[in-house]
């Protein structure tokens, strides 16, 4: 049955239309593929050479210590952006520049590259993305001792349409001296709810959907993985841990052992239901703790998966409220029957 009805983000607030109306609408599915040979890849053994130093390097799901041999053992490193956003240095503070309000661009932008030229998240084996969410872990845990970052960011873009320019499987680290605004929101809202019902929001979406049992992807003993009822685009995931956690860097190698099967399963899903289909995660975690008296109880960490498939247009751009024609429901059983 068609959906078209306004839905209202508990956390956010945000307003999104549903109109399952809108996926009759005709359009040629065309898409650009990210196409580069082993030999052009400067994430290659051969090109590293011109990488600065890694910060951070993992063999095999055990951290050891840098020889300075790209062609030795190593299978994850975290090596400087050549092309940073941001810049570490001297801690800023915020100026004014007329009735504007500035600040330095001083933080950490780093890659967390996977030695297989030719594999994704997708393809990966459980062991191998637990190793990748082991880097975040503890790259995460080093750059919070940095006194400038309020926030640090961790990101995965596949394909064009998600930003990727480089094929190779790579994630980015952002350490910034300012929460961003999606964080600040999320953190108010979530603050605000629990003030309200007595309750952590999510752990109320987590209980709905369990009750509801229509938009569960996939669950494990300790994650759930859904499409949420409040989606902006089709076929997003929210993954979360079934235990209230604020942060995502406290979480524990049996922790992080669950949630790389949980992410496996659902970017295989992806994979295999919509044909390879661009798309980015992220993690959103509480800020970098710098308070010990305040401990977010009130949140819970989580990955977010968001296939490019919806492009924003006049409507959104200008109301910033979005036209989603997938019904999650459908998105959510579509995944579900998907085999992989």
């Amino acid at each position: 049955m068609a959906v078209n009805e306004y839905r209202k983000d508990l956390v956010s607030g945000e307003w999104v239309l549903i109109s399952s109306l809108r996926a009759r609408r005709p359009h040629d599915g065309k898409r650009e593929r990210l196409m580069q040979s082993k030999e052009e890849c400067v994430f290659e053994p051969e090109q590293m050479g011109a990488q600065e130093t890694p910060v951070h390097v993992y063999d095999n799901g055990k951290p050891i210590t840098w020889h300075g041999d790209w062609n030795g053992p190593w299978t994850t490193v975290v090596v400087p952006n050549k092309f940073p956003a941001l810049q570490h240095g001297i801690c800023g503070e915020p100026r004014q520049a007329g009735p504007y309000l500035t600040h330095a661009a001083n933080g950490f932008h780093e890659l967390v590259i996977t030695r297989d030229h030719d594999a994704h998240f997708a393809q990966f084996t459980d062991e191998q993305t637990r190793e990748v969410l082991q880097v975040y872990r503890g790259r995460y845990t080093e750059i919070s001792q940095d006194e400038c970052g309020d926030y640090i960011s961790i990101f995965h873009n596949h394909g064009r349409a998600a930003g990727a320019s480089i094929l190779h499987n790579h994630s980015q680290i952002i350490s910034t001296p300012i929460v961003p605004p999606e964080i600040v929101r999320s953190l108010q809202g979530s603050d605000d709810y629990m003030q309200q019902h007595g309750v952590p929001v999510h752990q109320a979406m987590i209980d709905w959907e369990l009750r509801e049992n229509k938009r569960i992807v996939y669950e494990n003993e300790q994650f759930i993985a859904f499409c949420p009822f409040v989606s902006k685009g089709g076929y997003e995931v929210r993954i979360f841990p079934k235990r209230q956690m604020p942060r995502f860097e406290l979480s524990d190698d049996a922790t992080l052992s669950q949630c790389a099967n949980m992410l496996n399963v659902v970017l295989r899903k992806l994979y295999a239901a919509l044909d390879d289909v661009d798309y980015n995660f992220y993690i959103h975690t509480a800020p970098v703790m710098r308070d010990p008296l305040i401990n977010y109880d009130f949140y819970h960490w989580h990955i977010e998966v968001v296939p490019r498939i919806p492009i924003a247009a006049g409507f959104e751009l200008s109301t910033a409220i979005y036209i989603n024609p997938f019904d999650p429901d459908d998105c959510a059983r579509h995944l579900r029957e998907t085999k992989v």
